[in-house]
């Protein structure tokens, strides 16, 4: 991977690289899909729980987390400080379907950068992304609870 980042750094091409931690193997895989068309941004790792997460963020150091908060063994706000004890500079983006205000308020709470819901647009998340990694805040917006599945 370091020859690759080595490569893009002398041919000018700049990039934020992100780590995805979903536990859903498709979600994962569409996400790196849709990441990858996109010359700006680079998975480097990916990772199906929270402590995992921590162990691939921990050795590459990424700009930006795309994690849920709802994953098998545990609880994914603790992976959110667990994250940023190993990596302090890292952002959070949250990519979950819990749109309560109990989920939202514990995410504030934990300091994520941005939160989004998984039925946001393509074009919705690409914002968020790349807001997040611009060192700003991002917050989906609410929607009808009769649209979120």
């Amino acid at each position: 991977m370091e020859a690759a980042v080595s490569r893009s750094v002398a041919q000018g091409v700049r990039f934020a690289s992100i780590v995805l931690v979903e536990d859903h193997a498709i979600l994962r895989e569409g996400l790196r899909a849709l990441l990858e068309l996109e010359p700006d941004l680079r998975v480097v790792g990916e990772a199906s729980t929270g402590a995992d997460g921590v162990r691939v963020v921990q050795s590459t150091s990424p700009t930006l987390v795309i994690t849920d908060l709802a994953m098998p063994g545990g609880s994914g706000l603790r992976t959110i400080d667990e994250l940023r004890a190993v990596c302090p500079n890292l952002r959070v983006l949250v990519l979950t379907a819990s749109c309560t205000d109990e989920y939202i308020g514990a995410a504030l709470s934990a300091g994520v950068d941005g939160y989004v819901l998984k039925d946001a647009s393509r074009a919705e998340l690409l914002q968020a992304i790349r807001t997040v990694i611009a060192g700003r805040k991002y917050f989906s917006e609410p929607r009808p609870r009769d649209h979120v599945h």
